[in-house]
């Protein structure tokens, strides 16, 4: 899948989601919608699916808990098919972050991470430091960020990510991202669970 395509299927879904949501909206008996506090954005298990620009697609399990507000740590698990490197690719990292407010609309988070990477060819530890940026316009996050890798044996990376999550309700969300990962930038569609 081309980056073209990929940048094009992330609008699409963007897009559908904005129609749908004041149809959706006012099949909720008129109630309004309470935004999730900041704990939503950091108290959350999703499952998603990935298309990767090397001809990889995978699964990944995320989730992340704040045990002290404003600090949280992370993690997930990223199950890549055998692809053009061989077989068994899969990562999976830890994280500790804190968040901030940059205004009554932005929040900010910072964390460092470590990790493991099997490229199927060979595997190796991580560690790294990343930022992101979000904000909420009704039932929409929209987020951001940038990130930096260094793969112990197998040189550094720069990684970003952009994308928004749907909340259907408080505790249930859908999402599309568009991120740069272990295994090539692509398209990431998940579900998660906010608590």
């Amino acid at each position: 899948m081309s980056t073209f395509s990929k940048v094009f299927t992330l609008t699409a879904v963007a897009s559908t989601l904005a129609v749908v949501t004041p149809s959706f909206a006012q099949t909720q008996n008129n109630a309004p919608f309470e935004a999730p506090e900041v704990n939503s954005a950091y108290n959350f298990i999703s499952a998603g699916i990935a298309d990767h620009d090397e001809g990889d697609d995978g699964f990944i399990l995320e989730g992340s808990y704040q045990f002290n507000s404003p600090w949280f740590v992370g993690g997930y698990f990223r199950d890549g098919d055998d692809g053009f490197q061989g077989n068994d690719r899969d990562a999976y990292g830890v994280k500790l972050g804190r968040h901030l407010w940059l205004s009554d609309t932005v929040l900010a988070d910072f964390s460092g991470r470590v990790g493991h990477v099997d490229f199927g060819g060979f595997d190796t530890s991580y560690w790294g430091v990343e930022g992101n940026l979000r904000t909420r316009i009704d039932r929409f996050e929209i987020y951001g960020g940038l990130g930096w890798v260094d793969y112990n044996d197998a040189g550094d990376d720069t990684q970003y990510q952009f994308g928004t999550r749907f909340y259907i309700n408080p505790q249930f969300a859908v999402g599309a991202r568009y991120q740069d990962s272990e295994f090539g930038d692509g398209i990431r569609l998940e579900a998660s669970y906010h608590f």
